[in-house]
């Protein structure tokens, strides 16, 4: 091996050490851009030492296209030629064919490696034959858009036929360096909007409620009285066939001591009954006769008329029936019940026989 192709391989050690190294560097908040991208490259070639007296460093260029298939891996797809002159004597090589990338140290610089397959035509073999190639480089982006990219590789290509003397080969390894601009055809994209969490509320003032008040010492009113519903017998009140009241009339003097005390009872309806012996209009007449006495004595007792209202029923809404008694004395005493006077509204009910 000669003394430049020894130098290349140096060049290929150092650069896969500074891959290596690479990935255990400090890592870059560079946004990863996964637009495509092309590259423009100028190269230099060291042909294989086979192809004396042409095997001098050369020149050319070519042009890649690039699409990030993640944050790591690159696909670089593109054609290169370079061509060496020595001894009068022209060389040169045309590759064709598609590298894959793999990236180290997310950042602005990034050291990779390489490998790639494609095929190659020189002017040695005069045909086309396939090729792997291998090596190391570095990317660096300027901006978001732009961006370098240097690498070193070894392209071997393999011949169908074997070329004869002076060549006298069924491969070549030729040594490229290649320096080139990349351009994204788009920019990364915006990071999403960070989250700010909203401020914490202020501490809420700390209250100390002034001492409550004394109880108050509470005395239940004396219980309201009750007003009751009263049904009272005419024999209690009033003589056979009569509305003339008796002297003593202890339940008509609690409704008018009641209503004395209590002036939110508005008003009260006495209602007089009668039985049914004897004619509809006279005893019509009869009870409102009774009902009327009644109103006169609450008066008497210092009820305000105004709150009293008298109404007579006569023999309706009976109480008792009495079919079946024959005897006027026997059924007199039967249809007792029916002659009465109610004092309403209210809540008791107390039948007086």
């Amino acid at each position: 091996m000669t003394r430049n192709k020894s130098l290349a391989i140096n060049v290929l050690a150092a650069a896969a050490a500074l891959a290596c190294l690479g990935s255990a560097s400090a890592q870059s908040n560079e946004t990863y851009n996964p637009s495509a991208y092309v590259m423009l490259n100028g190269s230099l070639i060291k042909p294989d030492s086979k192809f004396k007296p042409a095997d001098k460093v050369g020149g050319g260029g070519g042009i890649k296209f690039g699409l990030p298939l993640s944050p790591d891996v690159d696909l670089q797809i593109g054609g290169n030629y370079a061509e060496s002159k020595g001894g009068g004597v022209k060389y040169h090589q045309y590759l064709a064919g598609v590298d894959a990338l793999y990236l180290f140290a997310p950042g602005g610089l990034r050291p990779f490696v390489l490998g790639g397959i494609g095929g190659a035509h020189d002017n040695a073999s005069g045909k086309t034959s396939p090729y792997v190639n291998l090596g190391a480089g570095l990317q660096y982006k300027f901006t978001p858009t732009l961006g370098l990219q240097a690498d070193v590789r070894e392209v071997a290509a393999f011949y169908k036929d074997r070329i004869p003397a002076p060549v006298d080969a069924k491969h070549s390894l030729n040594t490229y360096v290649n320096v080139g601009l990349t351009w994204a055809f788009a920019g990364p994209p915006a990071p999403p909007a960070p989250i700010v969490a909203p401020p914490a509320p202020a501490p809420a003032p700390v209250y100390t409620p002034p001492p409550p008040p004394p109880a108050p010492v509470y005395t239940p009113p004396p219980p309201a009285p009750v007003m009751k519903k009263y049904t009272l017998s005419a024999s209690e009140l009033f003589g056979f066939n009569s509305a003339k009241l008796g002297p003593n009339q202890p339940k008509l003097d609690e409704v008018a001591s009641t209503m004395n005390a209590n002036s939110d009872i508005a008003s009260v309806t006495i209602v007089g009954y009668t039985d049914r012996l004897g004619s509809k209009a006279y005893n019509q007449k009869l009870s409102e006769q009774r009902a009327n006495s009644v109103k006169a004595y609450l008066e008497g007792k210092g009820v305000a008329a105004s709150r009293l209202t008298a109404v007579g029923k006569g023999e309706s809404d009976p109480v008792v029936e009495c079919k079946d008694e024959k005897k006027r004395p026997a059924l007199i005493k039967c249809l007792e019940p029916n002659r009465r006077v109610e004092i309403e509204p209210v809540t008791f009910t107390k039948q007086v026989h």
